[in-house]
């Protein structure tokens, strides 16, 4: 059938105006038409990739042969269609849904490859965080166990040690003994406390306030916290909306992020921390539509590597060397932060270090005024 002039420039218009991606490429994969929304995702402009063969988009994230069966299916004349991580001029990679389409002439012969390629950051990011959810919720039923248990041994053990040690002579060996009992099982009974906020097994009293009150309680202790080698800048926004949370637990949660920041820096370099308003739109697509106050708290350091990433906030999962940590503080922030109806976010800043962001919704007029 042939394709009116007027039609095909109708069809060529609406491709340019498109917000999926398509790019053209001959029979052999060098790529001679791109849209504007090809620009705009991959960081390439039109001129940089025509001629180019499309490989230049190739993440290295799939085994050769990945490419290889994508290959012959299409050069036999079938369309390939599944997810592809491709990587960006500024080397970052995306995940998309791609589908490529052999065109063909009158005699049936390749001459072409079409590509669309359909955004799924929303569905991927909606993934891992359901996946995540439930790996967190999973940890949380096996932490409470845990920590109510132990903490009925440990209330047992502490308050035994403390009517046996009024007992004892001091500075007898006995008493020394005792003492450094009382001292192990009270460092314990603090970890399971951090299992507990972690688990959520603690009665919540939230208040309504602005995040930038607490943080202003905090900043003479965290100059205290982190010593001379780290510099801390505030950018804390004016007429912040109001949130409903714990002031005391959210002190706790930026005490731990910035130790952590601390020492990825290892005692030398720069935080900044922020607030700000959100929403509904710029938003994570996970979090529902909505105004959200914001922290954020970012450093200087080399960043969270990939591989660790994903499991950032599971209880004993810690990166230190054996006797530096825990593995509690993240997992312990965590607990706070969804304990008081907010999400937390990890990531790597593009020219380097790690920033943690905090959405809390923001609490409505009609919720003010008890409505």
């Amino acid at each position: 059938m042939e394709i009116k002039p007027e039609i095909s420039g109708i069809l060529l218009e609406s491709i340019e105006q498109a917000r999926e991606t398509f790019f053209i490429t001959d029979s052999e994969g060098s790529i001679i038409y791109v849209n504007p929304a090809f620009e705009e995702l991959t960081g390439y402009s039109r001129p940089e990739v025509l001629g180019k063969n499309a490989r230049i988009l190739k993440s290295g994230e799939h085994p050769p042969e990945f490419y290889r069966e994508m290959w012959n299916l299409i050069k036999t004349g079938r369309n390939w269609k599944g997810r592809i991580i491709n990587r960006r001029k500024d080397g970052t990679t995306y995940t998309d849904e791609q589908q490529i389409c052999p065109v063909k002439d009158t005699a049936g012969k390749i001459t072409h490859f079409l590509a669309l390629r359909h955004d799924i950051a929303r569905e991927t990011q909606l993934e891992a965080q359901l996946n995540q959810s439930q790996k967190m919720e999973s940890l949380g039923l096996l932490a409470g166990q845990i920590s109510h248990d132990f903490n009925n041994l440990l209330t047992i053990i502490i308050g035994s040690m403390e009517l046996i040690e009024e007992e004892l002579k001091p500075g007898s060996v006995g008493a020394k003994l005792t003492s450094e009992i009382l001292r192990s099982s009270k460092e314990s009974a603090h970890l399971i406390k951090q299992l507990m906020v972690f688990a959520r097994k603690h009665e919540a009293c939230p208040v309504l306030t602005t995040l930038n009150e607490p943080l202003a309680e905090l900043k003479i202790l965290l100059d205290s916290l982190l010593g001379k080698g780290v510099a801390v800048a505030y950018s804390l926004a004016e007429n912040l909306a109001r949130v409903k949370i714990e002031p005391e637990n959210l002190k706790q949660a930026v005490m731990n992020l910035a130790a952590n920041a601390r020492d990825a820096m290892g005692g030398s370099g720069g935080i900044m921390i922020k607030t700000y308003n959100a929403g509904p739109e710029g938003i994570p697509h996970s979090l529902p539509r909505g105004p959200y106050a914001v922290f954020e708290i970012s450093d200087t350091g080399p960043g969270i590597p990939k591989e660790v990433l994903p499991r950032m906030f599971e209880p004993f999962f810690t990166t230190k060397p054996k006797g530096k940590g825990t593995g509690l503080g993240l997992s312990t922030v965590y607990g706070i932060v969804t304990q008081n109806g907010g999400q937390i976010f990890a990531a790597n800043h593009a020219k380097g270090g790690a920033v943690f962001t905090i959405y809390f919704p923001a609490v409505k007029e009609s919720e003010r005024a008890g409505k």
